[in-house]
């Protein structure tokens, strides 16, 4: 209801395209991440339990309080130890029947909606059934992607509120498993790239996280490779 209340307040025009999610053991869904507001629109149809770093401010009042109570996972990037915890809260979490839901925006951080940056294999190593959903802002009236380096979220939404509607599309896409002799890296990319297709996003070979920190040549190379690698094989599989 609050997050209907939230849509309402940007005059939000969404379309849902596909059969809804429903509450069922071992299965986790992943989404392409524009702003914090995908969260949002997603939660206004189905009570997900969603994967999300830990803010100060009243969004972080919501995080301790109402959002908790839907089953939803912090964490601090800052934190390393913190990368072990979640693992393991999100494995207990898939296995749970009763449980909301899982999401997960595995890009990492917030991206301008034309692209699609690597996804982190986390989600992909659960050993359970990923479901896509894909989910394109139409920019006609408000460019609905969030810079957190530039505006608060406060000032994002105040943005949004003061535009003339914010237009979206979701579809949620057929469920996915992992295939005999495929890695978590491929199954990541596989699913990414449905959901780009979808989206009519741009898939690119960066990492999200070059936002927060400067890489080592030598981490730059490693990630190159790895990605040439995987082109390659992706290529003779065709």
């Amino acid at each position: 209801m609050i997050c209907s209340f939230f849509v309402a307040s940007w005059t939000g025009v969404v379309k849902y395209h596909g059969p809804r999610p429903s509450r069922r053991p071992k299965q986790v869904f992943v989404a392409n991440h524009t702003s914090m507001i995908d969260f949002i629109v997603l939660e206004q149809m189905t009570a997900f339990a969603v994967i999300m770093q830990k803010h100060p401010g009243w969004v972080g009042l919501l995080q301790s309080t109402i959002l908790e109570s839907v089953g939803c996972i912090w964490f601090n990037r800052t934190e390393a130890k913190d990368r072990e915890i979640v693992a393991r809260k999100l494995r207990d979490h898939v296995q749970g029947a009763d449980n909301n839901p899982l999401l997960i925006f595995p890009e990492g951080t917030c991206v301008n909606n034309h692209y699609t940056v690597m996804f982190k294999k986390g989600a992909f190593e659960l050993g359970c059934t990923v479901c896509p959903v894909a989910i394109k802002y139409n920019k006609i009236f408000v460019d609905a992607f969030w810079n957190s380096r530039k505006q608060s979220f406060t000032t994002h939404l105040l943005q949004l509120m003061t535009s003339w509607a914010v237009v979206c599309d979701v579809w949620y896409l057929e469920p996915q498993n992992l295939k005999p002799g495929e890695t978590a890296i491929e199954f990541a990319e596989r699913v990414r790239d449905i959901i780009a297709h979808r989206a009519g996003l741009k898939m690119v070979p960066w990492d999200g996280y070059l936002k927060y920190s400067r890489p080592s040549p030598k981490h730059r190379e490693r990630k190159q490779q790895n990605f040439a690698e995987l082109v390659l094989r992706r290529l003779e599989e065709k």
